[in-house]
């Protein structure tokens, strides 16, 4: 193997080392609490290595939570694609999310704990913006392909606003979950999904039908 060829890979193991090691120690410590000395350690590397990979703490953070995004939209996907109807696609989509609250206890609180820090600071907030955006026009897209099979057509605003209820409401609820685990059932954010799409779908159908009624008027 050329030593160049060499030098990557061994640069790619550390870094995943470093992102494997951040995970541990964010969930132990939270992200103020941790520290790049105790990640670095943890990966059995050195502070200068961390900093050769990433530009700061924040940086790392972020790198992680794009992993788990684009390893949660790969989960989205297959449980849409596993579904038979619309209805079972919205409501494993949000069942999904629901289990990751009680698979990964440390995941949601570690989020908002980083969220509420990235507010304060403009650029910082401004990245965690587009890896939000990422996310709702994941979910939308995978939703308004479920549409489609229906033979719904819903227009691109319509996809992403309800990309922004998806997760908003799901953020909402998690909060929720945090300060009372027991306040309602982990299906609730299913059947309250499934709710608006349904009444977005009508809203969509009455439209295509009022213009269809224009048109027939036009040509009478």
């Amino acid at each position: 193997m050329p030593a160049s060829s060499l030098r990557e890979e061994q640069k790619a193991l550390t870094r995943r080392r470093l992102l494997d090691a951040a995970e541990s120690v964010f969930a132990r410590r939270g992200f103020h609490g941790a520290s790049v000395d105790e990640i670095a350690a943890e990966a059995g590397a050195t502070s200068g290595a961390l900093y050769s990979n990433f530009s700061s703490k924040e940086d790392l953070f972020l790198a992680l939570f794009e992993e788990r995004i684009a390893s949660d939209v790969s989960d989205y996907t297959q449980i849409v694609g596993a579904g038979t109807t619309l209805d079972e696609q919205i409501r494993g989509i949000a069942d999904h999310w629901m289990a990751i609250l009680h698979e990964r206890p440390d995941y949601f609180p570690l989020l908002i704990e980083f969220w509420a820090y990235a507010l304060r600071e403009q650029q910082l907030r401004e990245r965690l913006a587009d890896r939000f955006t990422a996310l709702r026009e994941a979910s939308a897209r995978l939703l308004l392909e479920g549409a489609k099979q229906r033979g719904i057509s819903p227009s691109a605003s319509f996809g992403e606003r309800f990309g922004l209820l998806i997760s908003a409401l799901g953020n909402g609820l998690a909060l929720e979950k945090l300060v009372n685990p027991d306040a309602f059932s982990d299906k609730l954010y299913g059947e309250l999904l499934a709710l608006v799409f349904k009444g977005q779908e009508a809203l969509v159908r009455e439209g295509r039908a009022k213009s269809t009624a224009e048109i027939e008027a036009g040509d009478g």
